[in-house]
């Protein structure tokens, strides 16, 4: 009993490793959706879209390793949280300056609905994760 619960354990984790290139693709398959992108919008919206969110990850992956440190003092714990202040002021910055640059490909209601539809596919995506079982 004990072995038969291992195997299907295994097979349940390898059926639920992460893949980032499907991720990527549902991403946007669900985004070209649900903010209704045209076939030559899509092709010139995610060339810079995946730019931004390539920027993105390196400001993250940096707030993340600021995040896991515990200073050993007060000036330090003041210093690495005004790190992560302005890599938080800076992703917001990046946003805003591919918001503008995306605005020449799409209208302005096109990216409000590409802006709720990837909030949306990331919810959606983090419900999934938390409960396999229910998909």
């Amino acid at each position: 009993m004990l072995l038969s619960m291992a195997a299907l354990h295994v097979d349940a984790q390898g059926h639920n490793r992460f893949n980032p290139a499907k991720f990527k693709a549902d991403l946007e398959k669900f985004i070209t959706v649900e903010a209704c992108l045209t076939p030559r919008e899509a092709a010139a919206f995610f060339p810079l879209y995946d730019e931004m969110n390539s920027k993105q990850r390196v400001l993250y992956d940096k707030m993340r390793e600021l995040r896991r440190m515990k200073p050993t003092d007060e000036e330090k714990c003041k210093k690495v949280i005004a790190e992560i202040d302005q890599l938080e002021i800076e992703i917001k910055q990046l946003q805003a300056n591919y918001h503008t640059r995306f605005l020449s490909i799409i209208s302005a209601s096109k990216l409000f609905d590409v802006i709720k539809a990837e909030n949306k596919f990331h919810r959606q995506a983090m419900r999934n994760a938390a409960n396999p079982w229910q998909r």
